[in-house]
């Protein structure tokens, strides 16, 4: 969620932010609580700002608020990869870091990612060190692991290091320990499996973001370990349960 303030604080414009990688004909209700709870919250407009990598999938939820019935209206602002950018200009960069971010994550599983990452580089470095750690957790996070592995051998090789948020080190820190068990025997791999569900939940508790007694149920009993990390990965940023869970 994205909050907009005057100068005296006081708020001006609620937005929430969703990523849907699949079809939920539950969203044309879900979507309008989210929005109708946060304006009841904050006495201010709010709007739904949808992120589809998919754009088939992004025309069919297009079509299902093109008409609003017999009951709320929602108008949400959907978009697709093909919406925004490829940023590669470093003046643009600097000037618009999350353009860039957003830009760089979009377009993840692109040849022509690699291109960016020049640009993003320099958006960190405009962001300076603090902030530039939070914005680097969220491009770690946005990427596929082919891209991701890429990005990370760019800063490295040209920056010289990483940007790691002290709770993103931790959390690899972990993973890199449980991994260093794994297959050892069934009963250790649902220990690890049961130890990566509980960090997910614990992530999401920190940040705030509610998980149902179903939802929890699901990833305690979940035991596909890739799946879980990927899950963990996603709840670093992830501002709604189903941009964790989603597939």
């Amino acid at each position: 969620m994205l909050l907009f303030c005057n100068v005296s604080d006081r708020p001006l414009l609620a937005v929430v932010l969703e990523v849907q990688r699949g079809w939920d004909t539950a969203k044309r209700r879900t979507w309008k609580l989210y929005v109708a709870q946060l304006e009841a919250e904050l006495d201010v407009d709010a709007a739904l700002l949808v992120y589809c990598p998919n754009p088939r999938i992004a025309r069919r939820y297009r079509d299902m608020f093109e008409f609003g019935g017999l009951s709320l209206t929602l108008r949400p602002l959907i978009f697709t990869p093909s919406d925004i950018p490829l940023v590669v200009e470093m003046d643009l960069a600097r000037a618009n870091p999350a353009l860039a971010v957003l830009s760089a994550i979009c377009h993840g599983g692109d040849t022509e990612v690699e291109a960016t990452f020049p640009a993003l580089a320099e958006a960190l470095r405009a962001l300076g060190p603090k902030r530039a750690i939070l914005y680097y957790d969220v491009v770690l996070a946005g990427l596929p692991v082919a891209a991701r592995t890429r990005w990370e051998a760019f800063m490295t090789s040209t920056v010289g290091h990483e940007y790691h948020s002290e709770l993103f080190r931790t959390l690899a820190a972990e993973a890199e320990t449980r991994g260093e068990a794994r297959g050892e025997a069934r009963g250790e791999a649902r220990g690890e499996a049961r130890g990566e569900a509980q960090a997910i939940l614990t992530v999401l508790d920190a940040r705030g973001v509610p998980v149902p007694a179903d939802a929890r149920e699901r990833i305690l009993a979940c035991t596909d370990l890739p799946r879980l990390t990927e899950w963990l990965r996603r709840s670093v940023t992830a501002t709604t349960l189903d941009q964790v869970l989603d597939d």
